[in-house]
């Protein structure tokens, strides 16, 4: 398991409305697999898909499947003849696509009606430390513009979504990595990971 996302995984898994058991589970942008792993392990799902962008990171997540049933391709959408979905994930995906509608129209026909999309989106306007990271990283990342949330939804609503929100369901949040080592931001850090990082759902 990716420990640094480890606990906001748990959160996620805290804040959801769906039972995974015996479910088909899509991570879009799943870098090398560990929320997928942690689902089989953990939650039962019948299986798991993920595609990610990053051919090394697909390797990794290739190589650490052991006998679970999951499937990983190097791609940056929903690879031709994915579908059939109960749930899809993805975590801190949506603020890097440039086209936001292609995204949502994807993963809208990737799922099967009454599925549930459930992002997790913490880099947006409202998000103070986000926005200070964001114009550091724009030019070196080629990262589109900062979106707001209200933006977000409306892209999935005209993608035929229905929309709701909730923070995440979070404990204890680590004091190391992700800047925390600045004390006079801990407070901040908290804020963010509390009241910024928001736990969008898309319903089909």
């Amino acid at each position: 398991m990716q420990e640094e996302h480890g606990f906001v995984w748990q959160a996620m898994l805290e804040t959801i409305d769906v039972v995974l058991a015996g479910k088909r589970v899509l991570d879009a942008g799943c870098n090398r697999g560990g929320f997928l792993r942690l689902l089989a392990d953990r939650r039962d799902i019948a299986e798991g898909f993920g595609y990610d962008p990053a051919s090394g990171a697909v390797e990794d997540a290739r190589r650490l499947v052991g006998d679970r049933q999951l499937h990983f391709e190097t791609a940056s959408t929903v690879p031709a003849g994915w579908g059939g979905f109960d749930v899809a994930f993805s975590h801190e995906v949506l603020y890097l696509l440039h086209d936001l509608s292609a995204h949502a129209a994807a993963i809208f026909g990737a799922l099967d009606p009454g599925g549930v999309y459930y992002a997790v989106m913490g880099v947006h306007t409202r998000s103070p430390l986000m926005v200070e990271w964001h114009a550091a990283n724009k030019q070196e990342l080629h990262l589109p513009e900062l979106r707001d949330i209200e933006e977000v939804v409306g892209t999935f609503r005209a993608a035929g979504f229905e929309a709701s929100a909730a923070r995440l369901a979070m404990r204890f949040v680590p004091t190391g990595g992700h800047g925390h080592h600045d004390r006079s931001q801990l407070l901040d850090w908290l804020d963010y990971y509390y009241d910024q990082k928001l736990l969008l759902r898309f319903g089909r």
